[in-house]
């Protein structure tokens, strides 16, 4: 999904700053007050921090810089108030931001643990939104928003003592209208939407054509998940590269 398709859009390969706020689905293990790495290398990371960005980092320009804000427990207010507006924005005023509206992406992956507590999303979804209304107003103007995967098909999702779907429905649906929102109110912003429950169902639903065995598809420490809830490294390789093709295909729809 692009919305605002008339605002300015530079291109994938023209990036040159990610920032990343969500859970550990994109968390990668770097505190968020240390400097962020200007390299990641998917093959020193140890195995347990691997994440969809550590695979971002391997395909995105070369010149491009990473900047992971995001943690466990998806508090993404602390990670934007604190970490980024307090933190690495107020730090940096001074010798002027080394990022602007033209080459940097803001991108919010959250609601797994949200969805984990709750059945219903009304006050998350309007205090998220009044963070990406913080970021607009420090300068940002490409968003992307992920939605959350179908966790009812993860080892944990497969053996709860009953059915999760709707909550994670609920959330996917209230993300979608939250976003045509945001963008309807900022046509001066490029924002995005990618579907992690679309890409994961897809991968579910056809394992032989990742490479993967069907008795992996639903259970822990196989090809598909790590755990009862996390993917393997193998799973957010995939997940990366077909994010970058839909990024790509921004690209195309632009020319």
């Amino acid at each position: 999904m692009s919305l605002n398709n008339n605002s300015p859009w530079p291109g994938f390969s023209s990036f040159k700053n990610l920032f990343v706020f969500g859970d550990s689905y994109s968390a990668i293990g770097y505190a968020a007050n240390l400097p962020p790495p200007t390299k990641i290398d998917r093959n020193t990371v140890p195995y347990n921090i691997l994440r969809t960005l550590i695979y971002l980092c391997t395909i995105m320009p070369s010149e491009a810089h990473v900047y992971p804000r995001a943690g466990s427990g998806g508090a993404v207010e602390t990670q934007v108030n604190k970490n980024f507006l307090e933190g690495y924005a107020m730090e940096r005023t001074a010798e002027g931001l080394p990022w602007d509206a033209a080459d940097s992406l803001f991108v919010t992956w959250v609601g797994i643990n949200d969805c984990a507590y709750a059945q219903t999303h009304e006050d998350t979804l309007e205090l998220l939104f009044s963070l990406q209304e913080k970021l607009y107003a420090a300068g940002a103007r490409v968003f992307l928003f992920i939605d959350v995967p179908p966790i009812a098909r993860s080892p944990a999702g497969v053996n709860a003592s009953s059915d999760i779907s709707a909550t994670y429905m609920n959330w996917n649906s209230g993300l979608r209208r939250s976003v045509q929102d945001f963008a309807a109110a900022h046509p001066d912003a490029r924002v995005l939407g990618f579907s992690a429950f679309d890409t994961f169902n897809r991968i579910l639903d056809n394992p032989s054509d990742y490479g993967i065995s069907k008795k992996d598809v639903s259970r822990a420490g196989g090809a598909v998940w790590r755990d009862h809830l996390h993917p393997t490294s193998k799973i957010h390789e995939i997940f990366a590269r077909e994010l970058v093709e839909f990024l790509k295909s921004v690209d195309r729809a632009d020319e």
